[in-house]
């Protein structure tokens, strides 16, 4: 018998960012697992309050071209999250004999996010003509925004293997899940100081409900002299429907509101080989796969329900090659192709009122990513614990998906020139060309260091369309390059044999976008491990996002921009100098041989 209860307790908040309410961080986790010579019963539950405050400073103008005009809009204001979820998990599984295995799994969870922005517009102004000082009007007010993001979990699955006398192996799966998504979102637009003052109230429901289905039948041949051959199919299919509804001062906004249907249907089937020979270890196989997807939206206007198809089929290579230059180095060649799937929120063209300067939606004809990479590595072992690798690669990504924005056109064709539409597309291509290298060290005995860096040159040409609420198609330009840099770091010293200290760091350069750039973003983190009774308590303090107020730990400012249209750039103060404790309980020394599923469809959609 396994048995482990894990606690987890936050300190109150160090940083104060004039959040309404202090956050809240706390957790508990069991996990039981039993096991005999036949079976092996899990089941566990867990409760978890994550909650993260902020702050969200933004600065938009756009320019209205037919007036002459210029509109400014500064902001600074909260932006926090309310973190709650929690599940139960049963799974057991079934050994009768060496050669069969049954496993039967479910899962029920509940998770619910707050985001909650109160940001302050205290200079909303326009000028006129563009690039003067001669303002028209000045109007301060303040908007609360809060969206509400809810998913309902359960699944279930089924799967059983068999072992042949010839040592070939069959093995099925099949999973169902239902996952109910939803809101709602709440914009109103207030007095800056009088906040019973109401200029405006948005509300939009997203009550989306979807069904998962998933079968998959994989055949491991019986070995091979040359290596062992793997083959098997797979069936996915994912039923989403939802309705939305977009009010304003409780009046219906029907050009808002839609009833939307995807129907997604996957069938895959693939083969691959593994095998050594002498120095060598390859690999090498396909996967072929076939996708049909539709898409209906049903505005809630006069006009009629418009369908949207999309259908493929495609191969997706795979393959390596290592070759050993001696024991303790060898080289590596290898190449992939894989698809990105969108998810049904990246293409439901709702509005939703994200922010008082934001309709942020989908695009209903978005394609996924197919991507495809190629590497050459190569990796030294020395003396000590001591490892070093280094790894050239290109990276293509055709239909590439990035966040951008569009002027809002109103449907006589005249500019909202205080909203800016903000909608997910596709680009066209990225093309990445870049060295990783990492080392492991071990300068003693009781302290190790992984140091790991990233370098390469990112490009992005293409174009982006978006139908606009006047009836014209635009069409949009990219083209956009830079050099990024990314580093990570983590060493552990261990004190003695029951107590270790770990520092790590994480950061990302200046990265460039669509329309922008995203500025550079790190974190550096701390954590003290203990532990107590043989090791079946473990106490774990750590000190995340480090900042001290020094620093600019966990912020990050996301800029874009269309000459001669609009400018808008944000930067978001994530919390940093989160303190937490964490406790770790085994009740017995056994190992823990506890299985359990997880969502396949809902937990992305979320």
């Amino acid at each position: 018998m396994f048995t482990q209860i894990n606690l987890r307790g936050g300190f109150p908040s160090i940083q104060d960012y004039d959040t309404q309410e202090a956050a809240q961080r706390y957790g508990i986790d069991a996990t039981l697992n039993k096991r005999t010579d036949h079976w092996n019963i899990s089941a566990g539950a867990s409760y978890q309050r994550n909650d993260k405050t902020g702050r969200r400073e933004g600065d938009v103008f756009i320019i209205n071209q037919a007036e002459n005009k210029q509109t400014f809009l500064p902001s600074d204001g909260e932006r926090s999250f309310d973190d709650i979820s929690y599940n139960g998990r049963f799974n057991v599984e079934f050994t009768p004999n060496k050669s069969d295995s049954y496993s039967l799994g479910f899962y029920a969870g509940k998770h619910t996010v707050d985001r909650l922005a109160d940001i302050a517009y205290y200079d909303n102004n326009a000028v006129t003509p563009i690039g003067s000082e001669n303002r028209v009007y000045t109007f301060q007010y303040f908007n609360h925004n809060l969206r509400t993001r809810r998913g309902d979990f359960a699944l279930g699955s089924f799967d059983y293997s068999h072992v042949f006398s010839n040592e070939s192996k069959i093995s099925t799966s099949l999973l169902y899940e239902y996952t109910f998504l939803g809101g709602p979102t709440v914009n109103e637009n207030l007095g800056i100081i009088d906040r019973s003052v109401l200029y405006q109230q948005e509300y939009n429901t997203n009550d989306n409900p979807l069904k998962g289905y998933r079968a998959t039948i994989d055949y491991q041949w019986k070995p091979f002299s040359f290596g062992v051959l793997e083959t098997g199919y797979q069936y996915r299919d994912l039923d989403h429907t939802g309705e939305f509804v977009y009010e304003r001062d409780g009046v219906l906004v029907p050009e808002f509101s839609s009833d939307i249907s995807l129907q997604r249907t996957l069938h895959s089937g693939y083969a691959q080989l593994t095998g050594t020979k002498g120095k060598w270890d390859y690999a090498g196989g396909t996967r072929i796969e076939a996708m049909n997807r539709k898409y209906s939206e049903d505005l809630k206007t006069e006009a009629p329900e418009e369908t949207y198809t999309l259908n493929f089929v495609k191969l997706f290579p795979s393959a390596s090659l290592q070759y050993g230059l001696s024991k303790d180095s060898n080289l590596k060649a290898a190449y992939s192709k894989r698809v990105e799937r969108t998810t049904t929120l990246k293409m439901n063209s709702f509005a939703e009122r994200e922010h008082s300067e934001v309709f942020e939606q989908g695009d209903n004809q978005l394609k996924p990513e197919f991507i495809d990479l190629l590497e050459l590595g190569y990796v030294k072992k020395f003396d000590g614990n001591t490892t070093f690798n280094a790894t050239a690669y290109y990276r293509q990504v055709n239909n590439v998906i990035n966040r951008v924005n569009t002027l809002a056109y109103q449907a006589n064709g005249a500019v909202l020139d205080s909203v800016l539409n903000r909608v997910y597309s596709n680009v066209g291509k990225s093309n990445a060309l870049g060295l990783e290298i990492g080392a492991q060290l071990q300068p003693t005995k009781k302290w190790s260091t992984y140091l790991g860096a990233n370098v390469y040159s990112y490009a992005i040409d293409g174009l982006f369309t978006f139908e606009h609420r006047d009836g014209i198609t635009r069409d949009y330009e990219v083209a956009t390059e830079a050099t990024i840099f990314s580093m990570n770091l983590n060493s552990t010293y261990f004190f003695w044999e029951n107590a270790s200290l770990q520092f790590s760091f994480n950061y990302l350069s200046q990265i460039n976008t669509a329309q922008g750039e995203d500025s550079e973003f790190y974190t550096p983190n701390l954590a003290f491990k203990k532990s107590f009774f043989k090791g079946k308590l473990n106490a774990i303090v750590q000190w995340q996002n480090m900042d001290m107020g020094l620093l600019k730990s966990n912020e990050q400012r996301i800029t874009t921009f269309k000459p001669g249209e609009f400018y808008t750039t944000t930067n978001y103060r994530y919390e940093v100098d989160m303190i937490s404790l964490n406790l770790s309980y085994t009740f017995n020394g056994n190992k823990n041989k506890s299985k359990f599923i997880k969502s396949e469809f809902g937990e992305k959609e979320f």
